[in-house]
């Protein structure tokens, strides 16, 4: 009896150390398989990126990058002849020096201050580049701080204030403050990049892309908010995109010539139409790729236009 009841006792904590290995298990995948797809915020040192440079046709390509601090560059001779990665001598912050590399071989350097480091190739000193290396600057409005290519495209475009060059104001107007840090994202190609959330974009590193210019992209949130809508007829006077079928003209036409067209805005996936936002009043809008234009009348030009706060729905939405 004693060792029946004693084996009952046996059987019953076996089962109670069960449930609760059970319980503890299934308290760890769960929250594993409901994660959203964006992983935690990240330092830029953490990331280690490394972005590959070509040196090809007696020339380094892309011939000027821009990065964040803790990048890796790595450079690939693909000629034929022998190339070398040099420090300009007048330059004392570039700290480059490589062997001589023949074809296909490669040199990498990590770049960990901010600075412009200037090179060439000592065999054929013809041959010039330049690594910018951006640092960071902060917002303390919303207590995030921006730097490497995504401050580098941040200062560098803006809506049209008739300022010279490219103001701050103008930079904030377009693309808002930001509101996270940099993370990595699985986005829709389902690959993973570096992303920073703004209140009207997030931005896309591609450094991919042997264009620097398109290293930075903005996502498609006005497809994510607002489907596109059907094709529409082609209305006199106005600019027709056949890529979506619908039509620009007017004042929007104008806003979206003047603050960076295509590249920052997209095509246009709807007809202007009314509808009604978040402060309760409805007003003229018209969605783009990238973009929602808002007409509002009782401001005067240039902010008679404003865009949607997309980078705070799509970020809430995670």
């Amino acid at each position: 009896m004693r060792l029946h009841a004693r084996a009952q006792l046996t059987m019953r904590s076996f089962s109670v150390a069960a449930a609760i290995a059970l319980v503890l298990m299934i308290g760890l995948v769960l929250p594993a398989l409901a994660a959203p797809r964006h992983q935690p915020a990240v330092a830029a040192a953490d990331l280690a990126p490394t972005i590959d440079l070509s040196i090809t046709n007696y020339a380094f390509q892309p011939g000027t990058l821009t990065v964040f601090p803790g990048t890796t560059v790595r450079w690939t001779n693909h000629d034929n002849v022998s190339h070398d990665v040099t420090s300009n001598p007048t330059d004392p912050v570039a700290p480059l020096q490589s062997p001589t590399l023949g074809q296909g071989a490669t040199y990498s350097y990590t770049f960990t201050q901010p600075g412009d480091y200037h090179y060439f190739c000592s065999i054929h000193p013809f041959m010039l580049g330049e690594i910018q290396v951006v640092g960071a600057m902060n917002f303390p409005a919303t207590g995030f701080s921006v730097d490497g290519p995504f401050l580098a495209y941040w200062q560098s475009h803006g809506l049209d204030f008739g300022d010279p060059g490219v103001s701050y104001q103008e930079s904030l107007a377009l693309f808002g403050y930001p509101i996270s840090d940099k993370r990595m994202e699985t986005l829709e190609d389902d690959k993973q990049y570096l992303v920073q959330y703004f209140e009207r974009a997030r931005l896309e590193y591609h450094p991919e892309s042997a264009d620097p210019q398109y290293q930075v992209l903005l996502g498609q949130f006005g497809r994510r908010i607002h489907p596109a809508d059907p094709a529409a007829q082609q209305q006199p006077g106005a600019m027709y995109f056949q890529e979506t079928g619908h039509n620009l003209s007017g004042t929007f036409q104008q806003y979206w010539q003047q603050n960076g067209g295509l590249p920052i805005f997209g095509f246009p996936i709807t007809e202007p139409f009314q509808e009604q936002l978040s402060d309760g009043h409805t007003y003229t809008v018209q969605y783009f790729e990238r973009a929602r234009f808002e007409l509002h009348p009782e401001n005067q030009p240039p902010y008679n236009v404003e865009l949607g706060q997309f980078g705070r729905q799509v970020l809430e939405g995670h």
